[in-house]
């Protein structure tokens, strides 16, 4: 049976929907969204849009936009051009008309990861999977020991890929928590790989996922509590 955020995905002909407990669509933003798309952007949307000086990051930050408001209104019932947002203290969107419904996005490349939460605080993360030049100095400054040793053991080729797979669960997790990266990412434990697990956080339980969506992508999800 076609849920309502079913309908609203087949609005974006770019957009797919991704495995986790709440709406989580991974958008293909090389082109503009439609003219009708681009109407339920607000003015301060536009404004910020056209302040990007190459046509891909436009089209990225419109299209991440318009789907948000699509599928806040799936939730909420609150039509997508009467929507109001604030940015929140760390940047994450906040609905001012339904302050308990919680959204996150992320941006990789042509691409936009897009979640929304009805209930509890989320945080999303996407990564274009590519050689990290110093994986090794990065994971030193940002992981525990235990993901250290974890990425030592792994062939060079694979390195990347699974440095990546660390860093988008912090990622997704700092941002569930509503306090971005002034936590510590070496001060919790994530682990290498992908796939559900719960995370402890500062005394907190942030259950997350780090999934291949596609060729090439790395995607993360977490929501705050069990």
């Amino acid at each position: 049976m076609q849920t309502l955020a079913d309908a609203a995905l087949g609005e974006l002909e770019t957009a797919e929907r991704i495995p986790a407990p709440f709406p989580l669509w991974l958008i293909e933003t090389g082109h503009q969204p439609r003219p009708a798309l681009l109407q339920c952007l607000s003015a301060a949307e536009h404004e910020r849009a056209e302040r990007f000086a190459h046509a891909a990051l436009r089209h990225r930050y419109q299209a991440a936009h318009c789907a948000l408001r699509l599928l806040v209104e799936t939730i909420t019932g609150i039509p997508a051009a009467a929507q109001t947002y604030l940015p929140g203290e760390h940047g994450k969107p906040v609905l001012v008309d339904a302050p308990a419904v919680h959204c996150s996005l992320s941006y990789s490349g042509d691409f936009a990861l897009v979640g929304v939460d009805g209930a509890r605080e989320i945080g999303v993360d996407l990564e274009v999977v590519q050689p990290i030049a110093d994986a090794a100095g990065l994971a030193s400054m940002y992981y525990t020991r235990r993901e250290i040793a974890q990425l030592a053991g792994i062939s060079p080729e694979e390195a990347g890929p699974a440095f990546l797979t660390v860093w988008v669960r912090k990622e997704a997790c700092s941002k569930a928590l509503g306090k971005g990266l002034t936590i510590s990412p070496a001060s919790y434990e994530c682990g290498v790989g992908c796939g559900i697990r719960s995370v402890l956080i500062e005394q907190e339980v942030v259950e997350s996922e780090v999934l291949n969506p596609k060729g090439g992508l790395l995607a993360a999800w977490a929501r705050r509590g069990r």
